[in-house]
């Protein structure tokens, strides 16, 4: 799920908006994940169109997919903030996750007038264990592989919140927010191919490692 689209270009720094950016890195992962047998991909969007948060775990629902990852870029007044973090679905963990979630969900459709359904749909979340595995893997990947480009990158952790884009996923959910586009450094960073595709291969062996995870239990299991 490349995050943002449309009338909603979310983040922008110097000519780079985060719908571009996270497009653009969706596209590259999608071309390694295809290499892979028995792997299916589904985009929510493949241009810069504006899907509704709402829809975008509608679409994976009816893929049956197993398992929704959304891609986004942070954000900060304070230019010296940096880093990668990565959410799974709950109540925020800090004011600072609340902040983000905020951001995020400023183009959701729902109203606050919603927001018993939304805490009733957060804490009906029978994904949460596996969600925060998969958050927790894909914070491991992309924080190892891109300090290998960037001694500087900061691991700000798995962390939980609100987000809009994840409510009402049938399986496990992340929001991985893959670097701060207003950071300095990190935006050069994101304007390069090489790192675009750093970021890619770090989601792509997060996903792998989860498939694996889940043939193991299946194993084990079968196994009992």
């Amino acid at each position: 799920d490349p995050g943002h689209g449309g009338r909603d270009p979310g983040t922008d720094a110097k000519g780079l908006t985060e719908a571009a950016l996270t497009l653009d890195v969706a596209l590259r992962l999608e071309k390694l994940l295809q290499k892979e047998l028995g792997v299916e991909v589904v985009l929510t969007r493949r241009s810069d169109v504006y899907v509704p948060l709402e829809e975008r775990t509608a679409i994976a629902n009816r893929q049956n997919a197993d398992l929704f990852l959304s891609i986004h870029a942070n954000w900060s007044s304070n230019g010296s903030a940096r880093g990668i973090e990565t959410y799974f679905l709950s109540f925020a963990s800090s004011p600072e996750a609340e902040a983000v979630a905020a951001g995020e969900n400023s183009a959701s459709e729902r109203e606050m007038h919603q927001l018993p359904d939304i805490i009733k749909a957060i804490a009906l979340n029978n994904k949460l264990d596996e969600s925060r595995d998969l958050a927790g893997m894909v914070q491991e990947a992309l924080v190892s592989n891109l300090r290998k480009a960037n001694r500087d990158v900061r691991s700000r952790g798995v962390k939980k919140a609100p987000f809009v884009v994840l409510i009402g996923a049938a399986m496990p959910s992340v929001l991985a927010e893959i670097s701060f586009i207003t950071n300095r450094q990190e935006l050069q960073l994101l304007k390069t191919a090489s790192y675009k595709d750093k970021i890619a291969q770090s989601l792509y062996a997060a996903v792998l490692r989860y498939r694996k995870s889940l043939k193991g239990a299946a194993a084990t299991t079968v196994e009992r």
